[in-house]
């Protein structure tokens, strides 16, 4: 349980990283992360970090995958563990 808590963790604070670099990047740099490589880290649990980022940092605010996207792919992964640990304490 413990191990899950601390990859939780630290996959949010690399979305929430990944959306602090890509906004500076806007202002200084030409290379930028796409948006569908935000979409995969929310796929693979970030959805949380990035969702903040995109928050704190009034970034990707305007782009409708991102909007739409992460908030929905958010409640599609806390319902998923709702049920899950809802299966293992039966």
């Amino acid at each position: 349980m413990i191990v899950t808590i601390c990859s939780f963790v630290l996959i949010t604070i690399i979305g929430l990283v990944a959306m602090a670099i890509d906004k500076l990047r806007k202002k200084h740099s030409p290379w930028r992360i796409p948006t569908f490589a935000f979409l995969g880290l929310s796929l693979i649990g970030a959805s949380l970090g990035i969702l903040l980022g995109m928050l704190m940092f009034r970034h990707k605010l305007n782009t409708k995958w991102m909007t739409i996207g992460v908030p929905v792919i958010l409640v599609a992964q806390i319902i998923a563990v709702i049920l899950l640990y809802e299966k293992i304490m039966i």
